[in-house]
């Protein structure tokens, strides 16, 4: 009883509930998701290495100053009036120095390194994101289904319970025989049983939901009995399957990887190629003291420099070597997630045709059910049908509720998975699941 109050509190209580339609809660879910703020820390910080990579191109200016007490004795072989044998002074030296590099492959390839990172940190937030939605649409959906769940097995019990009654009453009066009776209370107590399940995946459903949305939500427990299954253009495996392995995040981000890879390598060759920058500087020095008095010295420079290693141990070679195993690898890496990228979107096209099919037919079968359903009450009320007919058309009922209702889960949570295999899980796909599941049950 006391699941039953909390779960009739969670659902009836809009005070404590947050949202009603898959859409809100997918935007609280996003909103709440701390793997999703840490992916938007990451992307920021990732933003940073743009700004450090072009640091290396442009002109790196260095001031520098330097004052020095000194006191120096001299003494000489010959004695010379002249000069004096006793210093005291002080020494200022200031001096202004800027570099600019000219030609650095290693430099440039470090640039471009920082706007790749830059551009990953784009696409590993987006790919978070689209983890959250389909994370937070498929809790809401699991409640979706146990409520459905729930609510045929209530009905179920109620049902059964009324038939047991009146199997038992007919029992007592002598018109009927124990094994139907017996057989009454059997079906009554299994569909308690159902019930008391349903309760718990209920229960166990709204707990992950609220710990993904931060909330209670509030979801519909209506389930339309005239749903038209999502239908998607082009219609064929073949063109979902290229447009994943050419959208698809995960795709999208291993090629990147292969482009961090290749400015990898182009670093490593630059490291052992001839580096060139111009030099340029202003000083300044001044003495307090010397020989022949203070002296003040301004000079002034420009020029070019160029170095270039000439050997270090073997590193600038290995580490060519090295970057290109690293290429090899993105590369493979990247075919094998267009490879998955294909996989994902073939599975998902299918399991939505299938999906739909199998509305459609359950459909059907919900209505066969509740006509069935109402001959056989129809029949035992004039005496030509018995009570195990009447038994067994209510626990088909309840059966075809429920399998309803999972089949209508899960082709929304296929077409989400769909969209979300060539990166268009978007708000119109949120939307479009939003309107399947309010569709009128005229």
């Amino acid at each position: 009883m006391k699941r039953m109050r909390f779960v009739a509190l969670v659902l009836l209580s809009p005070s404590l509930a947050w949202g009603n339609g898959l859409q809100d809660a997918v935007g609280q879910a996003l909103a709440h998701a701390p793997a999703l703020q840490a992916a938007a820390a990451a992307r920021d910080a990732a933003a940073e290495d743009r700004v450090l990579g072009r640091a290396w191109l442009l002109p790196y200016v260095v001031a520098q100053v330097a004052v020095t007490r000194k006191q120096e004795r001299y003494r000489y072989d010959r004695p010379i009036s002249l000069l004096a044998t006793r210093v005291r002074n002080n020494e200022q030296a200031y001096s202004v120095m800027a570099y600019q590099p000219l030609f650095d492959l290693e430099k440039w390839a470090t640039y471009r390194q920082g706007a790749i990172a830059a551009a990953s940190g784009e696409l590993k937030l987006a790919l978070a994101r689209q983890q959250t939605v389909l994370s937070a649409a498929g809790a809401w959906l699991e409640v979706w289904r146990a409520q459905a769940a729930l609510a045929a097995a209530q009905a179920s019990e109620r049902a059964l319970a009324r038939l047991a009654a009146r199997a038992q009453a007919a029992f007592d009066a002598g018109t009927a025989a124990v094994n139907e009776a017996l057989d009454a209370d059997s079906r009554r107590d299994l569909a308690r049983a159902q019930r008391i399940r349903a309760e718990q995946m209920l229960a166990t459903a709204h707990a992950r939901l609220q710990s993904l949305l931060g909330a209670p939500a509030n979801v519909p427990a209506r389930i339309p009995e005239m749903i038209a299954p999502i239908s998607v253009h082009p219609d064929k495996v073949s063109a979902w399957e290229a447009r994943a392995a050419r959208d698809a995040l995960s795709v999208r981000l291993r090629g990147k990887a292969v482009e961090l890879a290749d400015a990898g390598h182009l670093r490593a060759v630059g490291g052992a190629l001839p580096k060139v920058q111009l030099v340029a500087g202003l000083s300044r020095d001044v003495s307090s003291d010397g020989t022949f008095g203070g002296v003040r010295v301004n000079a002034a420079s420009v020029g070019i420099e160029v170095s270039m290693p000439l050997y270090a141990g073997g590193g600038t070679w290995a580490q060519q070597r090295k970057s290109r195993k690293e290429q090899l690898r993105a590369e493979f890496e990247l075919t094998d997630a267009q490879r998955a990228a294909r996989l994902l979107a073939r599975q998902s096209f299918l399991e939505l045709r299938t999906t739909a099919a199998e509305v459609r037919a359950l459909r059907k079968a919900l209505h066969s059910a509740a006509t069935a359903r109402r001959a056989a009450h129809a029949g035992f009320a004039v005496g030509l049908r018995a009570i195990t007919e009447v038994l067994d058309a209510e626990e088909r009922l309840a059966l075809s509720r429920q399998r309803y209702a999972d089949a209508v889960a899960r082709h929304a949570m296929a077409y989400l998975r769909l969209m979300a295999s060539v990166n268009a899980l978007d708000d119109a796909a949120l939307a479009r699941v939003d309107a399947l599941l309010e569709a009128s049950a005229d």
